[in-house]
């Protein structure tokens, strides 16, 4: 589902808090009043809230900042420029990093590419989970990077972003964030962001990485029903420090982009001091969860693979790595 012109001028238009005819509207845009209600109507398919008042007109419930790649373009640090070699926004897309997986079947992609998406409508989680996406409410992105080494190497990879998404919300104004191994980055023990990493090869020596990342930023929709765990978003963490999607984007870019060009020679122990810093579990009681077994433990960091260090019940420190494996906090 793509956004025309009108559709984006209208979405602007009806974010400055005041009411507008469909005639004003009409006129303002150059379109036909039949026209400005169809393009309503899309608007709410998307799942955006309208508030229309007789006698009044319509706004948005909630102004939206729609995706800018001039303005996310502009917010790449220069150092980071060289890094991202391409920078595709999507309107709307079954998941971003769908997207990049299929566009790498047809053809080797370069290293920093990057997407982004208004909207997902096949996001997913780790093992399978979906992941709520609704329109321009929170930032789907994913980067892509070519690694000539063996997969066992990239164990960590997923971890290594989860220290630089840290970082760059750090760096939007947000504090007291954690980690939750292997890659949720939780705020009061609520889901904020997720990290999915998904890898390509057919050789043993040649793999292609692709990294999608979602972060809650203003969760309106009715979608959020369908969330089956404690989420939070950056609006509920940060009242009075409202976050421009475009800009997070961009630091996101700016955090995640060197981790991948440093891993492939350094892997993740460039990371680990992050980690170390943002881990929200070390030292606590957890519970590992694979199928129906499990076991307890007290967390004790990360190894430089990824591996969770669990401190078990018997006193003996196990390595415990991601796989199809859950972490639940005692």
């Amino acid at each position: 589902m793509e956004l025309t012109v009108i559709h984006k001028k209208l979405i602007q238009r009806l974010s400055d808090g005041q009411y507008y005819s469909g005639k004003q509207l009409a006129l303002e845009l150059g379109i036909s009043r039949t026209s400005v209600w169809n393009s309503l109507k899309k608007l709410e398919d998307l799942g955006i809230e309208l508030h229309a008042v007789k006698g009044k007109g319509t706004r948005l419930a909630e102004p939206l900042e729609l995706l800018d790649k001039r303005q996310v373009l502009d917010g790449v640090s220069l150092d980071i420029s060289g890094i991202l070699s391409r920078l595709d926004v999507l309107d709307c897309t079954p998941s971003t990093n769908a997207y990049l997986v299929q566009q790498s079947r047809l053809r080797k992609i370069d290293n920093g590419t990057v997407c982004l998406a208004e909207m997902q409508t096949a996001g997913k989680g780790r093992l399978g989970r979906a992941w709520v996406s609704p329109f321009a409410q929170n930032v789907y992105i994913s980067f892509v990077w070519n690694f000539k080494t063996g997969v066992g190497a990239l164990s960590g990879l997923s971890l290594a972003c989860g220290a630089a998404v840290c970082k760059a919300l750090q760096k939007m104004g947000l504090s007291e964030h954690k980690l939750k191994w292997p890659n949720d980055i939780l705020f009061e023990g609520k889901k904020l962001a997720g990290i999915l990493v998904e890898i390509q090869g057919e050789s043993q020596d040649e793999y292609t990485a692709v990294i999608g990342i979602g972060v809650n930023c203003h969760m309106t929709s009715p979608l959020t029903k369908k969330i089956d765990q404690p989420w939070v978003d950056l609006k509920a963490a940060m009242p009075n420090h409202p976050v421009s999607r475009n800009e997070l984007a961009a630091e996101l870019i700016n955090q995640v982009l060197p981790v991948l060009s440093a891993y492939e020679s350094q892997g993740l122990k460039p990371s680990l001091k992050y980690w170390d810093d943002y881990d929200g579990c070390k030292n606590k009681k957890i519970r590992i969860i694979s199928g129906k077994n499990f076991s307890t433990g007290i967390a004790k960091g990360i190894t430089e693979f990824g591996e969770l260090k669990l401190l078990n019940d018997a006193g003996d420190i196990e390595l415990i790595s991601s796989g199809e494996v859950s972490l639940r906090l005692e």
